[in-house]
């Protein structure tokens, strides 16, 4: 490595993933190590939101990987919440969405409805979700309400008995989705992501074996399916978005609606929470994890949304996807080096500014002191990118190539627009 290269510095407060990690360092950044000094960074890393004080006191050079009120849709509860009312009010362009119910408060309504259609085909299962878990934990099927067992805040939710199945193995999406800001909105998706399948045969009659109806990888590595060749699928439980792609193209299938349906669920699912971001909000970028489910007739349907996406790396699947993912998410940072670093990080901060002599041309140097805030204002800064540069594998999605906040949250309004997501959706 160029030990003359400058470096950029980052913060965490507990210990990072290894692809992040790699990630940091390819792309010359370097922990924050002086405890006097723990505000001289660039990038500040959390798996938890922010304080408002933290958002408060952000400088022009410094960069939060969340944003402040833009954690809504990540929560199960909240996200059926949103959606349902947005349902409400917009019509069928909202209908990804499973009929979905929060429990306790929902429990009279969830039972007419269970009442009401518990003999109609595609209702008589359910999945039943805490609302505050991931990774599949406290997630279990049930037909008859009975069985129906839950402990604080739940999302029972109508379960997709279609899935398109490869193999016989269903499976489902994991989108990487990168905000990078809300005022205006400007959302990216990489252009690659993890098909994550079930490790038994998909089997309607069995709703006990979470191997063969669930898709979590925490769950799926523990099978004993795990590591044998399955058909078509082959061994692990992990497949690319471009091995998708490229398993569609042999079939014939054509999937350039598939694509442009998932950008839509992505653009109109963030959407909801534009107001509940402060328009004041500077210097924030945030990156979602989006899963997503097909079903035989091609459909997307939108299951949930991640809160800082798990970053592990159990195969080199993840590898080939994340890792990349996380350089031209770094890239989007748009963090850049401006003045060179200097030998003392102290409270005060000597550098030395060039300067033209007079007359015979030679260069000379000046000492010049500065304290470290404006030294830290001159040395990085938050420069524009184009989208083209570094960006090959993450394209601005639409409706946000440089509209308005305004324009976004008026885009359901238009007639037109309305009319094309009406044709999509169905």
């Amino acid at each position: 490595m160029n030990t003359d290269q400058q470096w950029l510095l980052y913060k965490c407060d507990q210990p990072l993933p290894a692809l992040l990690l790699k990630a940091l360092q390819q792309s010359y950044f370097k922990q924050v190590t002086d405890k006097h000094n723990a505000n001289a960074f660039n990038l500040y890393w959390r798996f938890s939101g922010f304080s408002l004080t933290d958002h408060t006191n952000v400088q022009p050079w410094q960069l939060l990987n969340h944003f402040p009120k833009a954690n809504a849709i990540t929560r199960k509860d909240s996200l059926a919440r949103s959606l349902k009312r947005m349902k409400t009010v917009h019509g069928s362009i909202y209908k990804f969405f499973p009929v979905s119910f929060n429990l306790p408060n929902d429990y009279t309504k969830f039972l007419s409805y269970y009442t009401k259609h518990r003999h109609q085909p595609g209702n008589d299962v359910w999945i039943c979700k805490p609302s505050d878990l991931s990774r599949g934990r406290g997630i279990y099927l049930f037909s008859d309400i009975s069985d129906l067992i839950y402990e604080g805040p739940t999302v029972v939710q109508s379960y997709i008995s279609n899935p398109l199945l490869i193999g016989g193995y269903k499976f489902d999406l994991r989108l990487y989705v990168v905000v990078t800001s809300y005022h205006p909105l400007r959302i990216y998706i990489h252009q690659d992501g993890l098909v994550r399948f079930s490790t038994e045969k998909f089997n309607q009659s069995g709703i006990q074996n979470v191997f063969a109806h669930l898709t979590n990888t925490s769950i799926n590595k523990y099978s004993p399916s795990y590591s044998l060749d399955k058909d078509k699928i082959g061994s692990g439980c992990k497949w690319t978005l471009s091995q998708l792609r490229a398993y569609f193209d042999k079939c014939n299938i054509d999937d350039r609606l598939v694509w442009e349906r998932i950008k839509h669920i992505v653009t109109l699912t963030i959407l909801m929470q534009v107001n509940s971001v402060p328009k004041a909000t500077k210097h924030c970028i945030e990156l979602y994890g989006f899963d997503v489910i097909l079903d035989n007739k091609l459909k997307p349907w939108l299951l949930e949304v991640n809160f800082t996406p798990a970053l592990g790396n159990d195969c080199q699947t993840d590898v080939s996807v994340k890792f990349p993912m996380l350089l031209d998410f770094l890239t989007l940072s748009r963090l850049k080096v401006v003045l060179p670093r200097p030998e003392s990080m102290g409270r005060k901060i000597l550098f030395r500014r060039k300067k033209e002599s007079k007359g015979n041309g030679n260069k000379v140097y000046e000492s010049d002191s500065s304290t470290e805030e404006d030294f830290f204002r001159r040395r990085f800064m938050i420069s524009p990118i184009r989208q083209e540069r570094g960006l090959t594998t993450m394209p601005v999605i639409s409706p946000t190539r440089c509209f308005t906040v305004q324009k976004c949250l008026n885009v359901l309004s238009y007639s037109c627009i309305l009319f094309v997501l009406l044709l999509i959706s169905l």
